[in-house]
């Protein structure tokens, strides 16, 4: 019972609360094998293959989709990124990046760099090629014009980072292990990481606009936030996933990676459907501070509310109406877990202490 009430609390402590809404993927095609990682090459979807050591790619305007045999011969490859005619191939279990000219009809494996210890992402800033080496915790670079290319260490100290994405100069960094997503200035002699968000457990990202889109292994979902509000906070775009692991956009599309063992597919979310953010979204209601002994308040809620507070065995607490930013008085409640409920279905988890 013990054990029981630490995941519990554990699982409180950051009460990031997002209403259930209906979305719709519909599947491009269906793999043999787990996909792990996708790159775009103008309407050709390049697809990582991790357990059967290869690269295929299907045609995404075809009706229905091929998949077609691109390389085989890889060991673990785990991250794509296109530079040019190029597809730059992280391979985990060799720790290195390979590459291959895709406009060759039999492509060969050409090793750019090696020594790299389990690279799990790639994203590319102009000539320099940037690498998260997960089990390391940092980012290495190369500049990919030179003959023999250096690897350059960026930031260190991370907590298994498993996903990259650009924004201007800013390298953003999916903190798996540290359930956070951080960032980096690039242009700074020493880059020091500063936390973007904390509370998801994030292994892939990419931007579209200012929406930075995060993938969530544990949660099966896409979430995503604006990265221009100074207190970003976590929307929900794309939930009920089956192991999803990496994904691309193109045009108003977002391709997703799901399945495991000889259940891959990959499918589509049509993102005009997120035209009206109203309909779709709502902010995330924060509940703070958690855990707490006087007071709880709640933000981000865009009307008044109806709430009911259940203990744990589901007995009715207190209710009442609230308001964006009221706090609600929990001086006499008995130390434990108690459930917040919304009249619209929404529930936060709190600890009283």
């Amino acid at each position: 019972m013990k054990h029981t009430h630490i995941i519990l609390t554990t699982l409180v402590l950051f009460c990031l609360v997002k209403k259930t809404i209906a979305q719709t993927t519909t599947d491009v095609v269906t793999l043999w094998a787990e996909p792990f990682a996708l790159s775009f090459n103008e309407n050709d979807l390049y697809i990582a293959l991790f357990y059967q050591n290869s690269i295929s790619k299907v045609d995404i305007t075809e009706t229905p989709s091929t998949e077609t045999n691109v390389l085989g011969g890889l060991n673990r490859p785990s991250a794509l990124a296109l530079n040019g005619n190029y597809l730059y191939i992280a391979e985990q279990s060799e720790g290195k990046v390979s590459k291959i000219d895709i406009t060759e009809t039999t492509p060969t494996a050409i090793d750019v760099i090696t020594g790299l210890i389990i690279p799990m992402a790639l994203a590319f800033n102009g000539n320099d090629l940037y690498i998260a080496e997960s089990t390391a915790g940092k980012i290495s670079k190369i500049d990919i014009t030179e003959t023999t290319p250096t690897i350059v260490e960026v930031v260190s100290g991370l907590s298994l980072p498993m996903g990259l994405a650009f924004h201007g100069n800013y390298l953003y960094i999916a903190e798996q292990a540290g359930s956070k997503v951080s960032k980096i200035d690039i242009t700074e002699t020493t880059p020091t990481t500063i936390d973007v968000i904390t509370g998801l457990i994030v292994r892939a990202l990419a931007f579209n606009g200012n929406d930075l889109y995060m993938l969530s292994l544990a949660s099966d979902k896409i979430s995503k936030i604006d990265i221009t509000e100074t207190a970003p906070t976590i929307v929900d775009v794309v939930t009920g996933l089956s192991s999803p692991r990496a994904f691309a956009f193109k045009e108003n599309n977002l391709y997703i990676a799901q399945g495991s063992n000889f259940n891959g597919k990959i499918s589509k979310f049509d993102l005009n459907t997120l035209s009206t953010e109203s309909s779709f979204f709502n902010k995330t209601i924060i509940l703070h501070p958690n855990p707490s002994s006087n007071f709880i308040q709640i933000t981000n809620l865009n009307s008044k509310k109806s709430y009911k507070i259940f203990d744990i065995l589901g007995v009715e607490i207190k209710k009442g109406i609230i308001s964006n930013n009221d706090q609600i008085d929990i001086r006499n409640f008995t130390n434990g877990l108690y459930l917040l409920k919304f009249d619209n279905g929404n529930i936060i988890k709190f600890l009283k202490e």
